[in-house]
């Protein structure tokens, strides 16, 4: 069992209070427990040996104009609040919607990496958050509404002086989950899970932690489940989880530009993403994310969007349809 969790003082910048007031004046003037790890490191990913589409193939059907600069990260925000946040090697932080069309300019705000993000109410003012990690390896929410031109940062203390390395984030569970959940780990301790919760103290977000969960090998990439912390190793280089008609289905993608996904049942599948008649994802992409409930972009399966830069140079976010997978009555089985 794990001890209590307890509660952090916030860390913040000195401008983050006025900042996070302006916004919920801004947007307001205009509306618009406890988890146990799971190792899955050991689930095949077998990138296709053929140039040819073979077996399970999930379409691409579309994607941004070139986005100018490369991509690490990549997040996603469903349901009404349909956003991707897309981290940008230089530190960069910009918001698009399901369709591809730029909600704020290209910010340079120092982020590392971001995790999914939520649609929520905040004060009574309607935001979208995203949590992230910034380029000096801090824990940070990225807070966007209104008539904000970019992501308002808003720091967290993570009860660490460690560098952070990576993160994963899910919706709460139950009413005491707060805003959302959290998973991360430092560049000291790779195979320690640390997880915990974002709630709203008065009128500030705080971090209250569990205990550190153990993982059996260094960590690249962690899904948090309604019930379970899952964690990945090399060579996964990021993991989401799909929901979708009450089915949990965790797509993956490795360092090698393969991908794979497995069902409740636990079967693993590898799948390859055809081009579309104008769309050309990236032979490698370096970020993926999923959502199953795309409700604001006209995905009625669900989607996926990878990142990475195409054979044309260009650094795009490509939108993958899953619903081969996902809206299947019994669950995906390979024809014979």
């Amino acid at each position: 069992m794990f001890k209590r969790p307890h509660l952090r003082a916030a860390k913040r910048l000195v401008n983050a209070p006025s900042a996070l007031a302006l916004l919920f004046l801004v947007a307001a003037c205009n509306p618009g427990g406890e988890t146990a790890a799971t190792d899955s490191t050991d689930s095949p990913i077998a990138p296709p040996e053929s140039t040819e589409p073979e077996g399970l193939v999930l379409p691409a059907v579309w994607q941004t104009k070139d986005l100018e600069s490369p991509i690490v990260s990549i997040a996603l925000a469903g349901a009404v609040g349909s956003t991707v946040a897309v981290a940008y090697e230089d530190g960069g932080l910009q918001f698009l919607d399901f369709e591809g069309e730029r909600v704020t300019g290209k910010a340079d705000i120092g982020v590392s990496q971001v995790a999914d993000g939520r649609y929520m109410l905040l004060q009574d003012t309607p935001v979208t958050v995203f949590p992230g990690i910034t380029s000096d390896g801090d824990l940070s929410l990225y807070i966007h509404g209104g008539d904000l031109a970019e992501p308002l940062p808003y720091p967290l203390d993570a009860g660490t002086d460690d560098l952070i390395e990576g993160i994963c984030s899910a919706g709460p569970v139950a009413d005491s989950d707060g805003v959302m959940r959290v998973g991360f780990w430092t560049q000291g301790e790779r195979r320690q899970l640390r997880t915990g919760r974002i709630v709203e103290a008065g009128s500030d977000l705080v971090l209250l932690l569990n205990e550190p969960i153990p993982a059996a090998r260094d960590i690249t990439a962690c899904v948090l489940s309604e019930g379970d912390a899952l964690v990945y190793a090399d060579p996964v280089l990021a993991a989401a989880e799909v929901k979708h008609r009450n089915k949990t289905y965790r797509f993956v993608l490795d360092d090698l530009g393969g991908y794979s996904f497995s069902n409740e049942a636990g079967d693993v599948y590898a799948f390859t993403v055809q081009d579309g008649i104008s769309v050309r994802p990236p032979a490698r992409p370096v970020a993926m994310a999923g959502t199953g409930d795309a409700r604001g972009g006209g995905y009625p399966g669900g989607l996926i969007v990878i990142g990475g830069e195409n054979a044309r140079g260009a650094h795009t976010v490509t939108y993958i349809d899953p619903s081969k997978v996902t809206q299947e009555p019994f669950g995906y089985a390979p024809s014979e």
